[in-house]
């Protein structure tokens, strides 16, 4: 699943190449990913000849502002991504008209193509078609509560290490999964997780009540760091990942991971071997030596 650094990639790379795009027509054969209170043809009058102000990330979410008053709201879930570029309708499926990255495999599953009044396109390729789209209001926004509900962005200015020490502190559980809930760290998810532990070298089974103050202080330097140098790479697409950056290109960010799906290879700091635990169809990888309890 992209988590914040593929979802900020692409909002990035969105306001450079879309922003100030008029709409003219959608298109998708996959109306279920559509949610809230309007249906397909309403969304597609609605949106018809808008105007695209700009774009924002809200922890995984991507927020595109249309004008007269409406948002575009999409979570791209496990398999989504979005594509920029010059697709034409042939045989049934949409396809890139030229050579290049969207000729990628990983790029091939467009269910939803909105058009735009210069020839561009804007594609949603979603091999499991599970994204969710949804048109808002500026009213609706302040209603949407999984977006309401969202915990601290870990890059906002806001977020420093007495904030974190204050969040932990009223937070139960494993440290790994304190920083995937949402509800306290939004945009964390099982990658990231996994390679800011490693870097703080804290244990993910690690109860946050039993944390140093020196732990969490390297746990707020990890998480800068990672995060940071992850958006530098255009994020990560690892060897089970569909994520892609608007162009097509994968994330280059998967030559840097130190532990997430490294199981069975030397650790780079202390050359122990890497541990993959699975639990509830997840996988934890650390180091048994760097990482211990």
């Amino acid at each position: 699943m992209p988590e914040l650094p593929e979802v900020e990639t692409i909002v990035r790379q969105f306001n450079k190449t879309i922003k100030g795009e008029i709409i003219i027509d959608l298109w998708t054969d996959s109306p279920n990913n559509l949610e809230g209170n309007f249906k397909i043809e309403k969304v597609r009058s609605l949106i018809k000849n808008r105007k695209i102000l700009k774009a924002e990330r809200r922890g995984k979410n991507i927020l595109i502002f249309l004008d007269q008053d409406l948002i575009l709201w999409i979570h791209l879930k496990l398999t989504g991504h979005l594509l920029v570029g010059d697709f034409e309708y042939l045989n049934n499926q949409w396809q890139p008209k030229a050579q290049g990255a969207l000729l990628d495999p990983q790029n091939r599953f467009l269910h939803w193509v909105f058009s735009f009044k210069s020839g561009k396109r804007l594609a949603l390729s979603d091999r499991r078609k599970f994204a969710k789209i949804v048109l808002l209001t500026t009213a609706d926004l302040k209603q949407a509560k999984d977006l309401n509900d969202l915990g601290i962005d870990p890059l906002s200015l806001g977020f420093n290490q007495k904030q974190l020490e204050e969040l932990l502190s009223s937070a139960r559980g494993e440290i790994k999964k304190v920083l995937m809930d949402q509800k306290a760290i939004s945009g964390i998810g099982n990658i990231y997780a996994n390679e800011i532990l490693w870097e703080a070298k804290i244990n993910p089974f690690k109860k946050v009540k039993e944390l140093k103050k020196e732990e969490t202080k390297r746990l707020f330097q990890a998480i800068k760091k990672i995060l940071i140098i992850a958006i530098k790479y255009q994020g990560t697409s690892a060897k089970d990942e569909t994520y892609r950056n608007l162009e097509g290109e994968k994330g280059s960010y998967a030559k840097f991971l130190k532990v997430y799906q490294k199981e069975g290879e030397p650790c780079s700091r202390c050359a122990t071997l890497i541990k993959r635990v699975k639990n509830q169809g997840r996988s934890t990888f650390y180091c048994p030596q760097c990482q211990k309890l």
